[in-house]
């Protein structure tokens, strides 16, 4: 009864919480359009005004009254003995209630919030004419004000009832959740502001824009960043807030697995966007030592080259330091062995996106090859210029690829020779090679039932597909990382089962001596043994020989 009571309570709530501010935030957005109004000179509200100003009225005055009265039925139950408050305020509903709303909330307010900053960089700098002000406005005002209420009242939960609070996984699911998309977000945007002061400062402009055309393009990208980076220092300064704390809050914090994984998940996601970046700035520039680059939408060489890898500098930085910080507090807060585990972690990942990098750009390039040599001597639908496009853009992935995979590699099998049983026993290694000897054996079965689907269709006398070299390039790749990564992992396993411990069949020896006890006439021997083999450590054996 009591889980069925808190459903319906914190499902009320949020459903009127939202129509609450749903018409809060067209009633303070309308209120900004008269305001805005007034000040033009415009003192005359529009009939659709009315209409929706009507609408959030009608909104008000049905969703206030309910949030108040559910507020009151929430409130009470906070009320009484501190352990029954404890389990409240740490209970999943609540937890769930709070998660949502802190999500929902947040991600619109910020939403709102880089429309604003947009349109105020835009007026401010440039003087132009700002549109939806007041409705940006209104957004970061109503939705930004219910977050940080919300806010408030998990951070009494969290304060209120410590020990039951600790082990709440939602709580961290939504701190380093926002943390990854915020610091995403913000790598995006600091990528795009370097690429248009570049272009700025080189006189780049496109040949179909104004001469204006950095202005919309550097108000946007300074505001997701100015916005975004704000939203990552907030939630970055409250995750260290918790992770200082006294425990068991501070503990469980310090030895999360959400948090450990945020530093790896971000790394791996920052380096893969890195790959592919470097990738297309390298294969514009194999096109243009090769002179078979073409202009896209106007572009010029050097900002086919030089503009991925801006946008892949702020991401380059970020995958660095989450990985040093990750290290970092493995070693303030674990010990010598979970630091090590946890750069071997980090490593393990870039290297598991350098590899990828490097097997799709061999397949790549040899289905290029395939094409070309198929195409040699009669009229196919690949020309040319095309296979020697997609050749640039295979070579410059695989190369990318394979400057990040080997490096990390031969570092990780140096390390392997010098602590044979740790490094080939670890976890996040086994888990590396199981994963990669996993998709390789996909990729290889997808691609050999293709080439016996085709070897079928030849026996039965039907036509083959023509597109069949993708195929052959997966079978060859596929089946070389398959064999490497096979080879890897049984010496680990060898390794494995050579460190267990051996167990003996032989039953150890056993010593004795004997014990005489002498009990007075008509003692009860029976109670007394049965009480001296209830105390007998464990291995021991006790046996009775009477004697009159």
């Amino acid at each position: 009864m009591l889980t069925l009571k808190r459903l319906y309570l914190y499902s009320v709530l949020g459903i009127t919480l939202a129509v609450m501010l749903i018409g809060l935030n067209d009633v303070v957005r309308i209120a900004f359009d008269v305001i805005g109004d007034a000040i033009a000179s415009r003192t005359y509200i529009s009939d659709d005004l009315r209409s929706e100003l009507s609408w959030a009225l009608a909104l008000l005055i049905v969703s206030v009254p309910l949030f108040i009265v559910h507020v009151g039925l929430v409130r009470r139950t906070l009320t009484g003995a501190q352990p029954e408050v404890a389990a409240e305020r740490a209970c999943a509903t609540r937890a769930t209630y709070f998660f949502l709303v802190l999500l929902a909330t947040g991600l619109t307010a910020v939403m709102h919030a880089i429309e604003l900053g947009d349109s105020v960089v835009g007026a401010v700098l440039f003087g132009e004419r700002a549109w939806g002000l007041a409705g940006s406005a209104a957004g970061v005002v109503v939705l930004g004000g219910a977050w940080l209420a919300h806010l408030w009242a998990r951070r009494a939960d969290l304060r209120g009832a410590v020990r039951q609070t600790a082990p709440d996984w939602l709580t961290r699911a939504y701190l380093y959740g926002t943390l990854f998309l915020a610091a995403i977000v913000t790598c995006v945007g600091v990528g795009n502001l370097l690429t248009v002061l570049a272009r700025l400062l080189l006189d780049l402009r496109p040949a179909w824009q104004h001469a204006n055309w950095w202005h919309d393009e550097l108000s946007w990208s300074a505001a997701l960043t100015v916005v975004a980076g704000s939203v990552w220092l907030l939630h970055w300064v409250l995750s260290l807030r918790l992770v200082h704390a006294p425990s068991p809050m501070g503990e469980a914090h310090r030895t999360s697995r959400t948090r450990a994984g945020y530093f790896q998940a971000l790394a791996l996601v920052s380096a893969a966007t890195v790959l592919a970046f470097v990738a297309m700035g390298l294969r514009s520039a194999f096109a243009g030592f090769l002179d078979t680059w073409q202009p896209a939408d106007g572009s010029r060489l050097v900002e086919d080259v030089g503009g991925p890898l801006l946008l892949a500098v702020p991401f380059a930085i970020a995958c660095w330091w989450h990985l040093r910080r990750a290290v970092a507090e493995a070693r303030a807060f674990g010990s010598p062995a979970l630091e090590r585990a946890t750069g071997r972690t980090g490593r393990l990942g870039l290297a598991l996106v350098g590899l990828a990098g490097l097997a799709i750009g061999v397949a790549w390039e040899l289905q290029a090859l395939l094409d070309a040599i198929g195409s040699a001597g009669r009229a196919t639908v690949f020309s040319t210029g095309a296979i020697a496009e997609v050749s640039t853009s295979a070579l410059a992935t695989a190369l990318v690829g394979l400057s990040l995979w080997a490096p990390l590699w031969a570092s990780l099998q140096r390390q392997r020779a010098r602590a044979t049983v740790e490094v080939a026993t670890a976890t996040s290694r086994r888990a590396y090679l199981l994963l990669v000897c996993g998709v390789a054996t996909v990729a290889l079965m997808l691609a050999l039932a293709f080439v016996i689907y085709q070897a079928t269709r030849l026996l039965l006398g039907t036509e083959l597909i023509d597109d069949s070299s993708w195929a052959l390039a997966v079978l060859v790749v596929a089946a070389v990382v398959l064999a490497y990564h096979l080879y890897c992992l049984r010496g680990d396993m060898l390794v494995a089962r050579t460190a267990e411990p051996a167990t003996s069949s032989v039953e150890p020896s056993r010593s004795s001596e004997t014990l005489e006890i002498t009990a007075p006439a008509g003692a009860d021997l029976e109670a007394f043994n049965e009480a001296l083999r209830n105390e007998l450590p464990d291995g021991f054996e006790l046996r009775i020989r009477s004697h009159a």
